[in-house]
């Protein structure tokens, strides 16, 4: 596990950015969607580069591990590609942690990008490598989408490209809990993040800013989610809490997700934000996972990453 960060290249118009399929075959189901995601990508200035299997289908998934898992190493390995980012979502991406070739990975330094199941590959990839990874929109449900506010491609291109003004998040958050944490981040999708406990590629959780969402899921089963981590001390470690707009995630028996947050971290004394839209939302802010944040409820910005999320551009001083 690394706890040193690694910065990706930038990403600017003109470079090439591959798509990859990770875990549900998404892009087979649904290709008007998949092509108008690709095109919305070129329209922001990039080129394009699907993967071979990208489109595919094998069952539930879009392709047996071996597949899906060359796809991405040889993305990563194309010098001429600057960027990886995930189709879509589904359920099966912890099949492809065992096969990740880290070395390359940590080698290539290249931008990551995948959201819902995908963020366990990238919580995964920055624990043990210590790259910065982005949980930001997919080609499919968001490039593709007409309910995706411009903010959500706007925000994409500019944390990719590196530029300081995007670290400031203008998400107008509510708070559980008041006070500051500063610390690295990790975010992800909550179902998601659970299938890294306790293997090795588990999140270096000490000091952490802890950003969690999800969504189509009743409060009764993210509780026993939430109480999963806490009972295996990750509460116990993390600085903060940021809870992510949760997108139909019904009450149980009348609770609702901000009561059973509540009542679940009473014990803990870090501050707990509400509201943040960064995963399953149309409106979506692009967050580099394993830079620095800062988490403060009573500073004129209250989410912001006070760390350099992307290596320098050539010519540029460190």
């Amino acid at each position: 596990m690394s706890t040193t960060p690694l910065l990706p290249a930038p990403v600017v118009k003109g470079d090439r950015i591959g798509i990859v399929t990770v875990s549900a075959p998404e892009p087979a189901a649904n290709p008007d969607t998949f092509d108008r995601g690709v095109e919305a990508l070129a329209a922001l200035g990039f080129e394009p580069v699907v993967a071979p299997n990208a489109t595919g289908q094998t069952g539930y998934r879009a392709g047996d591990s071996r597949t899906l898992l060359e796809d991405f190493h040889s993305l990563i390995a194309d010098d001429t590609v600057t960027a990886v980012v995930c189709a879509g979502g589904g359920k099966s991406a912890n099949r492809l942690l065992s096969g990740l070739d880290f070395n390359l990975i940590r080698h290539r330094q290249k931008a990551i990008v995948g959201v819902s199941d995908p963020s366990l590959l990238l919580n995964a990839i920055t624990a043990e490598t210590g790259l910065v990874t982005f949980h930001g929109p997919s080609v499919m449900w968001d490039l593709a989408s007409d309910q995706a506010p411009a903010t959500t491609a706007a925000h994409f291109t500019a944390v990719l490209a590196g530029r300081p003004s995007a670290g400031r998040i203008p998400a107008p958050l509510t708070w559980s809990r008041t006070g500051v944490a500063e610390g690295h981040l990790i975010a992800g999708c909550l179902s998601s993040l659970r299938c890294l406990l306790g293997t090795p590629w588990e999140p270096l959780w000490d000091g952490a800013v802890l950003a969690v969402e999800d969504a189509f899921k009743s409060v009764e089963v993210l509780d026993q989610a939430l109480t999963h981590f806490r009972d295996c001390g990750v509460l116990d470690r993390i600085a903060g809490l940021i809870v992510g707009e949760a997108v139909s995630c019904e009450p149980s028996g009348g609770v609702t997700l901000t009561d059973m947050i509540e009542d679940l971290c009473d014990g803990y004394d870090w501050p707990i934000a509400h509201g943040l839209p960064y995963g399953h939302t149309p409106l979506k802010y692009t967050l580099p996972i394993g830079a620095t944040v800062r988490l403060d409820s009573e500073g004129r910005q209250a989410l912001s990453v006070v760390s350099t999320w992307t290596a320098p551009q050539e010519g540029e001083a460190e």
